[in-house]
């Protein structure tokens, strides 16, 4: 026999209706995101962060993103960029802003859905807050991410089918067909809902064929928004990924699940419970482990053995899911395929409190209230540290300023900078389109055709970093026998020649004696109690060894012992230990950089440099010492 529902009524306790509930989920919520909001451009290397750079710098270019495309979130997102930079809100903060609005959204349908399950306001508002204040929703609501929006549409999903299974109203129907479609063509996992889903519906499951046109209407909306893929492409957008301009290109990102790239089963029980021991760490990091368990739990505590088993059904796919999903190490899809437990956890603990206020009249509410307040108030308290190390990271302004450091160069020929294509080169580029920085430089990343920037004139510069991804036989391969040189701290110059004529500033000299000498040595003030020593080594013979590299601070010259050197800034070889001096040929001279940080209080009076070997003996074979002096 079918039940018949009735919307239910406002409880009583503490005199809150259901607009004042929906005020205070989404104003506590909105302080906490606007708080820790990532205002700038990403300097964050954390896995929450992997993609935040290409979105920061496709929205308002009105540009196209990775797999799967997502476009509604370009197009929406895009939008909302530009509306707001005449405001004076500049592209990066205004993409963050974006998903703090999503995020917005989810704890407001949170509260919907634990209302609609039969908490008072006060404790389902408490709940999703709860739930919005986990770490994985709380990050991804102040950074800009795709996946706020993806909770947002399943937390959506729930909530009209749960409406639309109770009352059967028509408009439920639609806005469920909508959000459900649209969480599917955004994200695939979405289908993991669909058994949730038909259960909740399944005692109005006559009337899901009623107006059905307007229903497989509103359905094929969805795929019909990845035709604005290519139609930026065609109109010649310059941040496209992928080749969405040609059908094959379209089709690949239309049809892509990722699967081939994020699922690995694990090796053996103990692979699988290696996996669980990850797992269960980074649940305890979004909330922590008792919470999550009892909230989970407490969803049985609805109506209906059937609607407590949808709502099991909608987090429960994530945990095998999450088990599955590996890339090598925790990655930004694992930590999203676990936000709806958080989600539906909120849920959970708002049912739990209200069963805890029917104990009593006065006594009950205000202890599930004051526990559920205190459950809230412990998480703001514990996660927003680490929001704010995401938000904050400093590596875009490190990044960028490395980079200035070559950039408009005097004279010269015109100078390319390669970055590889993630979170250093899109801060690049953003930094170049949104605040005029690095006006002399032409920005590409490792895909780039190296043979025809060097077929055109231009040098060829990247981070010193770049090497522990790329070594010298990844650009020999492509380039011959590559030679290196730094221009400036951190920063690697790749020729394909030696360098044999270029001009040398005056500094000091020596013969090394081991076929190097040094045509220049020089300080220079760096900075924030940094010197930056500047050398030109040039072999006259090709080495016939490794050397490295020994740069010395001195509290005393010549050093009576150990205590007399303040800082070491040794290389394993010159170029930031990349270039092996047995590579080296005859005449080529090699500018490198030695960045040497003073002691706070410390009163350093030279600096020397040198080379060295190891001999077979284990003992090491010094050149002579050039001397600096450090004028006081």
């Amino acid at each position: 026999m079918q039940q018949t529902w009735t919307k239910p009524a406002a409880k009583g306790g503490w005199r809150l209706g259901p607009s004042q509930g929906l005020a205070l989920a989404v104003l506590a919520t909105l302080v906490c995101y606007l708080w820790t909001l990532q205002w700038g451009v990403n300097g964050s290397q954390h896995p929450y962060t992997t993609d935040v750079g290409e979105i920061q710098n496709a929205l308002p270019r009105w540009g196209t993103i990775h797999y799967p495309g997502y476009p509604l979130y370009s197009l929406l997102g895009s939008l909302f960029v530009t509306l707001l930079r005449p405001l004076g809100l500049e592209p990066a903060a205004g993409a963050s802003l974006f998903s703090a609005l999503w995020g917005v959204a989810t704890v407001a349908l949170i509260y919907a859905l634990a209302c609609e399950l039969g908490a008072r306001p006060l404790l389902a508002a408490l709940g999703a807050i709860a739930a919005g204040l986990s770490t994985s929703s709380w990050v991804y609501a102040v950074v800009a991410e795709v996946d706020t929006m993806g909770l947002a549409l399943i937390v959506a999903s729930l909530y009209f089918a749960l409406r639309f299974g109770r009352y059967g109203e028509r408009g439920d129907l639609l806005w469920l067909a909508l959000v459900f479609s649209q969480g599917l063509a955004h994200q695939r996992t979405t289908l993991f809902l669909a058994p949730a889903l038909l259960l909740l519906v399944w005692p109005r499951w006559r009337a899901l064929g009623r107006g059905w046109p307007l229903t497989l209407g509103i359905i094929l909306l969805a795929p019909l928004t990845y035709l604005y893929l290519p139609i930026r492409a065609w109109m010649g957008a310059d941040w496209t990924f992928g080749a969405v301009g040609t059908w094959r290109g379209f089709l690949s990102i239309f049809l892509d699940t990722k699967v081939d790239r994020v699922i690995a089963t694990p090796q053996g029980l103990g692979g699988w419970l290696s996996r669980a021991g990850t797992l269960a760490g980074l649940l305890h990091s979004d909330l922590w482990l008792p919470i999550l368990l009892l909230g989970l739990l407490a969803l049985w505590l609805a109506h209906s053995q059937r609607e407590a088993l949808a709502l099991t059904l909608a987090w429960l796919p994530s945990v095998p899911l999450s088990l599955l999903i590996w890339e090598g190490s925790v990655s930004d899809a694992l930590l999203a395929a676990k936000l709806p437990l958080a989600a539906l956890c909120g849920v959970g603990l708002a049912l739990a409190a209200e069963a805890l206020a029917g104990w009593g009249r006065r006594a009950g509410p205000l202890l599930a209230a004051l526990l559920l307040l205190g459950v809230a108030g412990a998480e703001a308290y514990a996660h927003e540290p680490q929001v704010l190390a995401i938000t904050r990271a400093a590596g875009a302004e490190q990044a960028i300023a490395l980079a200035e450091q070559v950039a408009q160069p005097q004279g010269g020929p015109p100078t390319t900078f390669m970055a590889l294509w993630g979170n250093r080169y899109w801060a690049l580029a953003y930094a170049q389109a949104y605040h005029g920085q690095l006006a002399g430089l032409t920005l590409v990343d490792h895909n780039a055709d190296l043979q025809q920037i060097f077929a055109r004139g231009d040098r060829l510069l990247t981070f010193s970093e770049t090497l522990y991804r790329l070594p010298l036989a990844w650009w020999d391969e492509r380039l011959g026998h590559v030679s290196l040189s730094s221009p400036a701290p951190g920063i690697v110059e790749i020729s394909p020649r030696p360098i044999t004529a270029i001009p040398v500033p005056p500094g000091e000299s020596l013969d090394l004696e081991n076929d190097i000498r040094i045509l220049s040595a020089a300080l220079a003030p760096g900075g924030q109690g940094v010197l930056i020593l500047t050398v030109y080594w040039q072999a006259y013979r090709p080495p016939d060894a490794d050397y490295s590299v020994a740069v010395h601070l001195l509290a005393q010259d010549p050093p009576q012992g150990p205590d007399d050197i303040l800082v070491q800034a040794d290389r394993t070889s010159p170029v930031d230990g990349w270039y092996p001096t047995s590579r080296w040929t005859a005449g080529e001279i090699v500018r490198d950089c030695y960045p040497i940080t003073v002691p706070p209080g410390s009163r350093p009076r030279a600096v020397r440099l040198g080379m060295y070997v190891a001999a077979s003996d284990g003992s090491f074979k010094n050149s002579p010492w050039l001397t600096l002096k450090i004028n006081q």
